[in-house]
């Protein structure tokens, strides 16, 4: 007699097997994997303990474990990521948007509600998945928002992402500082989450990142500094005063881009992330309003 394989037996399978291959969060992929093959919430897989799967919904389950057993991200896995209460198409042409992420993003959209700029220009340098151009733009709908990556593939994904919400964005391929310097006109904001990680680290990263992510998005030469080196002068030059740089950061990189900004003439300050090490860097223009500290 077969077995029958209900939603709550084939789940605890799973993240036995999971745990065995020592796999981070073994429950939580069990059952998002195992809700995308259903079509259904992961929530209402508790409400569904004793339905029985049918063989097609077993075979195309075991591919999607086949798979994370690998250590491929479930993100990739399921093509879709959670970002900012939003959810994001991804692909291994863009980075996997982190909750860390989501602070850059309030502390523009919170700069720009306590501004008195009412039209805002900001620009997104190494868009990706679009995820922090789009949720900017959608709860500031009166900024002009600006998306840069160098990767056409990856802007296929920003641009299916921002047609979902129904957001205008232009979406521009380039190197991202090289499009600053050839603009004339000044933003009010200059937002980034640059690669940051050294040649060095790169090897000692877990293999989700390593094997699967895009380098390029994540490796900033031998220091890790290297994009921030390029971003912040040209960055001061393309600024209106008063407008601000935004950028993500490694946890330990906090006294080189001090410097990189006081050399620049940035006023700025940093924001920890959920696990309290500085993550995030707001530089200021010149004539910032003490109001805005």
């Amino acid at each position: 007699m077969s077995t029958l394989w209900t939603v709550q037996k084939i789940l605890k399978w799973t993240i036995d097997f999971f745990e065995k291959k020592g796999l981070p969060d073994a429950r939580l992929s069990a059952e998002l994997l195992l809700a995308h093959v259903l079509k259904i919430r992961r929530l209402d897989l508790y409400l569904q303990f004793e339905r029985i799967l049918t063989t097609q919904e077993r075979q195309a389950y075991k591919k999607l474990v086949q798979r994370r057993a690998t250590r491929e991200p479930l993100q990739y896995i399921i093509g879709k990521a959670e970002f900012y209460g939003m959810v994001f198409s991804v692909t291994p042409a863009v980075l996997i948007p982190r909750p860390e992420t989501e602070l850059l993003v309030d502390a523009v959209i919170e700069h720009f509600r306590q501004s008195s700029v009412e039209h805002p220009y900001i620009v997104d340098v190494g868009t990706g998945s679009g995820c922090m151009a789009i949720a900017i733009k959608y709860h500031l709908p009166q900024a002009t928002v600006v998306g840069v990556d160098i990767s056409e593939a990856a802007l296929v994904v920003a641009r299916e992402n921002a047609q979902h919400y129904g957001v205008a964005i232009d979406w521009v391929m380039a190197d991202g500082v090289q499009f600053l310097m050839e603009q004339q006109h000044r933003w009010d904001a200059i937002v980034s989450n640059p690669p940051y990680i050294s040649s060095m680290e790169w090897p000692t990263l877990e293999p989700e990142v390593r094997e699967f992510e895009p380098r390029q998005a994540l490796v900033a030469g031998k220091s890790g500094l290297e994009f921030y080196q390029r971003l912040i002068p040209v960055a001061h030059q393309r600024l209106h005063p008063g407008g601000i740089l935004a950028m993500e950061m490694g946890y330990a990189q906090g006294d080189a881009l001090q410097q990189l900004l006081e050399t620049q003439g940035f006023q700025y300050k940093f924001v920890k992330d959920y696990q309290q090490h500085n993550r995030m860097v707001i530089g200021y223009h010149e004539q910032r309003k003490q109001e805005n500290y």
